[in-house]
């Protein structure tokens, strides 16, 4: 068995409520096998690190690098990203799999039409894709990506 991935997103409004979710399964890139693989053997030590979201509606080759673009120019980079931190993962050993729980925040910068696409990164490297129907985001939300990642083991 392969590890498999499964996203959640969630917008709430200034007052907390559910304004709309999305949900989609994971799809591991080349790079994210070199991030695991390198995390592995010691030669990486950049976990991952950021959410960095796209406007792609379909699958990208596996060893692309980069989610789709923005179509209008004037959204900066930094608005179509999230850092995270070490609070933002919670590791759960269960039975025959142990999984890696996702809790990323983003409070939009600025109105964003279309965000369709989501990853996770490390470092400079897009480990995973994720495609969902297009969302709207708006400033005053509050956005969280919720990933669960289950890495099986003892089959």
């Amino acid at each position: 068995m392969k590890p498999q991935g499964r996203l959640l997103l969630t917008i709430r409004d200034e007052r907390g409520e559910v304004v709309a979710t999305r949900a989609a399964k994971n799809r591991v890139l080349r790079g994210g096998a070199e991030v695991i693989a390198g995390l592995f053997a010691g030669t990486r030590d950049v976990p991952i690190d950021k959410v960095l979201l796209g406007f792609g509606q379909a699958t990208i080759d596996p060893t692309s690098d980069k989610l789709t673009p923005p179509p209008m120019s004037d959204i900066p980079a930094a608005a179509l990203e999230a850092p995270l931190a070490k609070e933002h993962f919670t590791v759960r050993p269960g039975d025959g799999q142990v999984t890696v729980d996702v809790a990323a925040p983003l409070t939009p910068s600025q109105n964003i039409d279309g965000v369709s696409e989501a990853g996770l990164v490390s470092g400079d490297v897009l480990y995973n894709q994720v495609i969902f129907e297009p969302v709207n985001l708006r400033t005053g939300q509050v956005v969280t990506f919720f990933w669960q990642i289950d890495f099986p083991f003892g089959q």
